[in-house]
């Protein structure tokens, strides 16, 4: 690997920020990473990850790129007892914006899944970047970074404390609350411009204890549509709990006990799923979290842009968590870092900037379109956005039975096959044309009756 520099630092221990430390180590001499949270020895919640209470979906291309960054991270959480999903129609229910895909026929081998909690995957990813011999981790916030006016570059960070440390290259894994469109303005540069969706995310989720055998899926997931703004999503993981979540689209509250998670489920879920829910013993206190709003700073428009500093993560981009696409594409901005660093450019911060808005832009778009169109979310849309989630709607309502439209839409959704979520004629066609058959069968069966 070509050498960059002799030493960065990565504001952040967030799966960010270890990806961008794991990157980093194949190019720099010294990586140091400063995190103001304690960070613990064991799979824990972390006060800086408020969200990590609340289920999460790991991508099967989630899976992949972490694993390419960390080869046997994959084999390591099943021997911890993570889940891994047998490529079997029952092992998960998946519905999306009112329809059920994925239960009536055999997934492909690529759709092998991985359970893991959120704790627990930080925790392994943790665990190998602290064994990098060139990575340092120090228990300490950063109070900002340092700002040479006459390089229009920025050669380090000032630690809370008053101490500093110089570096070649600041990575901002902050995640939402960064303050780097501030530190711009303060230097004499101009903000990223952003694109909001003001999504209006209600969560509650409680630990649940369900006796083992009584159904097969380990992953439930029942996303909100136009008429239902409330959805759910079970995930068993690997301490033997369920993750229990509840969420409400457009500022819909949802739940806020066990007992009305259970009546919720009742309403949306599968009647065995359900009934073995009832059977099931909470475990500890409901977890609340507000996300109001899906945002991406537009770094890639900036013509202007200090040298020594790049955002990455949530600091750039923070999708819909009910989506649950959030880890996965920041595990993608990762790889686009090692990209950029391989290419050997100089200039780091507008080569991936614009690398990340090339992987960015199908998924928000597409984000946005289900959030504003299917999920009621406020907001303004340009004038394609409804015919395009009408269309969807009806693709997806065909998926439901037939199993190459699922397919395909499981895949995309998985963002394996392409980030781009665009069936092709022949798939509209086939859309149509299922439709079509069970309209006429509705018709038939109405005259008859």
């Amino acid at each position: 690997m070509g050498r960059t520099g002799e030493h960065a630092v990565v504001i952040g221990a967030s799966i960010a920020g270890l990806c961008a430390a794991r990157v980093l180590s194949e190019h720099f001499d010294r990586i140091t990473m400063f995190e103001r949270d304690h960070l613990p020895e064991r799979p824990a919640n972390r006060a800086a990850v408020p969200q990590g209470r609340h289920v999460h979906l790991l991508m099967a291309r989630g899976a992949d790129e972490f694993e390419n960054m960390f080869p046997g991270l994959l084999d390591d959480m099943v021997r911890a007892g993570v889940p891994k999903l047998a490529n079997r129609p029952d092992c998960i229910h998946f519905g999306a914006a009112g329809h059920v895909l994925g239960t009536k026929h055999r997934l492909r081998d690529e759709f092998t899944a991985y359970v893991p909690s959120r704790p627990h995957l930080e925790w392994q990813i943790r665990l190998r970047v602290r064994a990098l011999p060139n990575v340092g981790m120090v228990n300490l916030g950063v109070a900002e970074p340092l700002f040479d006016p006459a390089t229009r570059r920025v050669t380090g960070v000032r630690l809370e404390g008053g101490d500093t440390a110089a570096a070649d290259l600041v990575v901002d894994a902050t995640g939402r609350g960064t303050r780097l469109p501030v530190w711009l303005r303060q230097w004499g540069f101009a903000p990223p411009t952003e694109e909001t969706v003001d999504v209006g995310i209600d969560y509650a989720t409680h630990q649940v204890r369900i006796p083992d055998g009584l159904f097969e899926e380990k992953v439930v997931v029942a996303g909100a549509s136009r008429r239902q703004p409330l959805g759910l999503g079970m995930l068993y993981y690997e301490d033997g709990l369920w993750g229990l979540t509840t969420f409400g689209t457009a500022k819909a509250a949802p739940p806020g006990d066990f007992a009305g998670m259970i009546a919720l489920a009742d309403q949306i879920l599968p009647h065995h799923v359900s009934q073995a829910l009832r059977r099931g013993e909470p475990v500890g206190e409901v977890a609340r979290h507000k996300y109001p709003t899906s945002r991406w700073r537009r770094y890639d428009k900036l013509a202007d842009f200090p040298a020594g500093i790049i955002p990455l993560g949530d600091s750039v981009v923070s999708f819909n968590p009910t989506f649950g696409q959030g880890m996965t594409m920041t595990s993608i901005q990762a790889a686009n870092l090692r990209t950029v660093l391989e290419s050997g450019a100089r200039d780091v911060a507008r080569p991936l900037a614009q690398l990340t808005a090339k992987t960015t832009y199908p998924v928000w778009t597409m984000n946005a379109i289900g959030d504003l169109v299917l999920h009621n979310a406020a907001g303004a849309r340009p004038w394609w956005y409804r015919p395009v989630g009408a269309l969807f709607d009806q693709f997806l309502g065909a998926a439901e039975s037939d199993p190459v439209l699922a397919e395909w839409f499981l895949r995309r959704f998985s963002l394996l096959d392409s980030l781009y979520m665009v069936p092709s004629p022949r798939l509209v066609g086939r859309a149509v044309r299922h439709n079509m058959r069970l309209w006429r069968a509705e018709r038939r069966a109405a005259a008859q009756a």
